[in-house]
């Protein structure tokens, strides 16, 4: 009678064991991926935030004769900011040298990544935008860089910079299909224009 019991109490265990230890990696699995995503986002939001310290302070155009033409971004400028806020080489969490996560460097793919030309393009991984209004919860439109003493030739009043960068993040551990193999991060940092030039 007690040799069929422990028969039983033994598979039981085995049972009991298969069924928590799928909950418990599962359950491990998540708290990786959510680390990493977690260290992921600090790392871009550094590197949005180099970005928009760098391009809080414009650039000023001049024509020949020496006057001022304009007080512009200096896009190109801002993205090797991001590129590089992490160092020279990719390391650590987030490869801010492949924000697609297709294994090239996005220096490499053109305009896919970022448009200097096209700073606001909504499929970039890289979005810069010049937006306007003192709230900066409700910003709209473009801030004027040529107008004579309006928005960025009137001391960059009201006008603000925002970056925007999205990242490829692929799953350490795909534990759902529902859920697919990545996932898109976006991080956002909005700064005031930091400019003394009035003319």
């Amino acid at each position: 009678m007690q040799s069929t019991r422990r028969r039983k109490t033994a598979g039981q265990a085995i049972v009991e064991f298969a069924l928590s230890a799928t909950v418990i990696f599962l359950l491990l699995s998540a708290a990786v991926d959510l680390g990493l995503i977690f260290f992921t986002l600090q790392a871009l939001r550094a590197a949005a935030q180099e970005g928009a310290t760098y391009g809080s302070y414009p650039i000023i155009v001049t024509n020949s004769s020496g006057q001022v033409t304009a007080v512009q971004l200096n896009y190109s400028e801002i993205y090797r900011r991001i590129r590089f806020a992490g160092g020279d080489r990719p390391s650590g969490i987030a490869n801010l040298f492949d924000l697609n996560g297709d294994g090239i460097d996005d220096d490499r793919q053109g305009s896919v990544i970022f448009n200097p030309s096209n700073p606001t393009n909504p499929n970039g991984f890289v979005i810069i935008e010049n937006p306007k209004g003192p709230n900066p919860a409700n910003l709209s439109g473009r801030c004027a860089t040529t107008t004579p003493r309006v928005d960025m030739r009137n001391a960059g009043q009201n006008c603000w910079i925002r970056v925007t960068i999205r990242y490829r993040y692929r799953l350490f551990f795909p534990f759902a299909p529902a859920f697919g193999r990545e996932i898109i991060l976006r991080v956002t940092h909005t700064m005031p224009i930091r400019s003394q030039f009035v003319g």
